[in-house]
């Protein structure tokens, strides 16, 4: 299935290409009106109700398990990307690849423009501070790149696994994931609520545009697989 000359053989499990443009404009409309709202400070009690209703189910444990899990999310970010992308070099070649890098450095780049657009302030002053979070905290940087690193890479890695069980469990532990690091970074003291929600719908916005991007230029000459990665 791989011509690492960028001649990729697409798998016929790789979405169809209307039904990710319509994830990709419904995820930018919501991200745009939430980002709104977030600006227009419309979101201030909910978000604070939300948070102190999440601390009050603190405890020992489940503080080890998120702050295990942010850090996977966060410190193991840049390994996990590097992972992915030579994975799929390897099962799929440089087209694959590329596009995957490029939705990784894309998301990386509106957080931070967002980021600086919006300045909002960290939830400091409301919930305990238990993990490392500084500058601004609107969208989730975390929630972001944790959608478009371990989501976006889990789904890609899946059009070339033939087996659809595997493909359930992997895309099932890759959302399970994603969740858990958002609602880590809120129970942590690191983010809003509404932070974590603008980083996921930025996240899926920019994986789905990307895999717009990636299935339209696939060579027509590759049109049809010659061969696919078999794992029963």
């Amino acid at each position: 299935m791989v011509d690492h000359s960028g001649g990729e053989q697409p798998s016929a499990h790789i979405p169809n290409g209307r039904l990710v443009v319509g994830v990709a404009i419904v995820s930018t409309a919501l991200f745009v009106a939430l980002t709104a709202l977030v600006v227009a400070r419309q979101t201030d009690v909910l978000d604070r109700n939300l948070i102190l209703s999440l601390r009050a189910s603190a405890s020992p444990w489940l503080t080890t398990a998120l702050l295990a899990v942010t850090f996977t999310s966060g410190r193991l970010a840049i390994p996990a990307f590097i992972i992915f992308a030579v994975t799929l070099y390897r099962r799929s070649g440089v087209h694959a690849a590329g596009y995957y890098a490029g939705a990784c450095a894309t998301a990386q780049a509106l957080d931070a423009i967002v980021k600086h657009a919006v300045g909002r302030i960290r939830p400091h002053n409301v919930s305990p501070r238990l993990t490392a979070a500084g500058g601004f905290g609107y969208p989730s940087a975390d929630a972001m790149l944790a959608v478009v690193i371990f989501g976006l890479g889990t789904l890609m890695l899946c059009w070339t696994i033939r087996s659809r069980a595997t493909r359930g469990v992997a895309l099932s532990v890759a959302a399970l994931f994603i969740a858990l690091a958002s609602v880590a970074r809120v129970y942590l003291g690191a983010h809003w609520p509404t932070d974590v929600l603008g980083g996921a719908l930025a996240g899926i916005a920019c994986a789905a545009a990307w895999t717009v991007a990636f299935v339209r230029g696939i060579p027509a000459r590759a049109a049809q697989p010659k061969k696919e990665i078999r794992i029963e």
